[in-house]
């Protein structure tokens, strides 16, 4: 295999100037330099004007991406050497994702100040993440896994789920005001949390049989859920506008869930709503279509995933709702 250094390559392709978008995958390098080609060892990224930067399956083991004024979004995929990233004043960087980095162990951010999403998937040993006092005050959406330490105070986080990080043992989120409910129910590992100063209005920290210390808001122990009632559960799958919604709705007797008509899906994660029928509790979990136009592959598959994992104690049906638009391709596609 040619080792190719990453930031001679990079030099020598890439202006600061003038490049729209930097897409760099391991097909393109072989295509250029030889078939058995990759990029192996260090690459700094600085000063680009590029709008969004794309990298999967190199074999780089350290990434600085600094001062790069106009990127608005960053996807790292593959990366299987990386072990240490660094993203810093990205000014207008407004999602981050990062998907099976496999020997990540650093991870720092900072100056991101339009940063509104952040996804970590398929990274074992990034297990402590601390964004307190990174400057991530616009911070709204966070999706990751694998952790056993999580520092997300500070922040603007409105959606937190840790359904797909089952050996949790320590969360901070407090001094985060627009955090309204936090379902930790699946964090059977958890010994501590601290979510004070923030406007919860329900914490569900039901099958979390290690926790010690719960630091809450004044006045907000009879909001605690420390015991999960029996339900059966309902998986619903499919695609955009297929109607998934429309059948939990009718399922549940509710309007709670908005069916998408325009190839968007409205379920951004997965929601749940429970109900009763002839003396059985039921559970509907409605999860994100498979064609969600604004979400990425890795995006959608994990947030069923994590759909599935809100449920620890398993799911009894799952009904796959199709629609007039799934064609034969898209039969095949998702096979």
């Amino acid at each position: 295999m040619l080792r190719k250094n990453p930031q001679s390559y990079f030099d020598k392709n890439y202006t600061k100037e003038s490049e729209e978008k930097i897409d760099i995958r391991k097909e393109n390098i072989r295509n250029k330099i030889g078939w058995k080609s990759n990029l192996h060892g260090s690459l700094e990224i600085e000063n680009f004007k590029s709008k969004s930067i794309n990298l999967e399956r190199l074999k780089l083991t350290q990434l600085k991406i600094i001062n790069c004024s106009q990127v608005t979004e960053i996807k790292l995929s593959g990366l299987i050497k990386l072990e240490r990233l660094v993203v810093s004043k990205c000014s207008r960087l407004t999602n981050l994702e990062i998907v099976n980095c496999t020997q990540l162990t650093e991870f720092g951010l900072s100056e991101l100040i339009k940063l509104k999403s952040l996804f970590v998937s398929g990274c074992p040993k990034l297990t402590k993440l601390d964004i307190s006092h990174n400057e991530l005050n616009e911070l709204t959406e966070l999706d990751v896994n694998n952790l056993i330490e999580l520092n997300c105070s500070n922040t603007s986080i409105k959606k937190l789920s840790l359904n797909q990080c089952p050996d949790i043992v320590k969360l901070n989120c407090s001094n985060n005001k627009k955090l309204i409910n936090l379902d930790i129910s699946n964090c059977s590992k958890l010994e501590y949390l601290d979510c004070s100063n923030s406007n919860l209005t329900s914490l569900d920290v039901s099958n979390c049989p290690n926790i010690k210390e719960i630091i809450t808001p004044p006045k907000f122990s009879d909001k605690v859920i420390s015991k999960k009632e029996i339900f059966k559960n309902i998986l619903i799958i499919g695609c955009t506008g297929s109607g998934k919604s429309t059948l939990a709705n009718v399922l549940a007797g509710d309007e709670n869930f908005e069916e998408s008509g325009n190839g968007v899906s409205k379920t951004e994660t997965f929601q749940k709503i429970n109900f009763e029928w002839k003396g059985v509790k039921y559970r509907v979990i409605d999860t994100t279509g498979f064609d969600h136009t604004r979400l990425s592959k890795n995006k959608i598959l994990s947030r069923i995933k994590e759909g599935i994992s809100s449920v620890p104690e398993g799911i009894n049906q799952i009904l796959l709702v199709v629609g007039k638009n799934f064609t034969d391709e898209r039969r095949m596609q998702k096979r």
